[in-house]
């Protein structure tokens, strides 16, 4: 692998603990719009997004469980006008340590996400400040660009080639993004779609384990 000098997350699923309440606004929804949907839980959804179907952004979230597409539309209104207002969002225990440890190491830090920039900067708090802002690439910012493309245009704006930017998701499209912009990626088995065991990629079981991980390939 070539030298890493970048380090670029997915937010949902890797930042974020927020697949319950992700349900949670679909349970609201279903209720409210009298849909009738038996709304999986979170062990049933991990293994509907592990089987690659799509779950972002948040209208093929929706359908994932079941909304019809004149629902889904209406809900992600709903979603990107106050999701971050009606939910706490937490962040996974020991994020705060590894993004202060890689951004300490001299490592630019980016963001690449399907999800709004107000849904995932709300809940990053103070440590959305460690993140390059020539590097923070959300959908409603980037007119819905796709995950491949804003990953080479991280890499461009550093001056640095995509494959020396580390990817770190957390779904099957995730890898497929890293892999098409050419970037090495590493993916986390905590988060909404990839599990352990041999995956054809290094994956992390824990944020603790994403910054060992970086650590240990700086000093290959």
């Amino acid at each position: 692998m070539p030298e890493i000098k970048a380090v670029f997350f997915d937010v949902d699923g890797v930042l974020l603990d927020s697949l319950p309440p992700h349900l949670a606004i679909c349970r609201e929804l279903n209720a409210r719009y009298a849909l009738g949907l038996d709304i999986p839980n979170s062990d049933a959804f991990k293994k509907i997004a592990a089987s690659g179907i799509p779950i972002s952004p948040m209208t093929a979230f929706f359908r994932a469980v079941g909304f019809p597409e004149e629902a889904a539309r209406k809900g992600d209104r709903e979603y990107r006008a106050g999701f971050t207002d009606r939910y706490r969002i937490p962040l996974f225990e020991g994020v705060p340590r590894m993004l202060r440890s890689l951004s300490a190491s001299g490592l630019p830090l980016g963001i690449v996400t399907a999800n709004t920039l107000a849904n995932v900067q709300g809940p990053l708090g103070d440590l959305f400040t460690l993140f390059h802002p020539h590097c923070v690439f959300a959908r409603d910012t980037t007119d819905g660009m796709p995950k491949a493309d804003a990953i080479r245009l991280g890499a461009h704006a550093l001056g640095i080639p995509v494959t020396a930017l580390l990817f770190v998701g957390d779904q099957p499209s995730d890898r497929l993004a890293a892999e098409k912009a050419g970037a090495p990626f590493l993916g986390v088995s905590y988060g909404w779609g990839l599990e352990r065991g041999p995956a054809g990629h290094p994956v992390a079981e824990s944020p603790s384990a994403v910054a060992a991980w970086v650590e240990d390939a700086l000093q290959r």
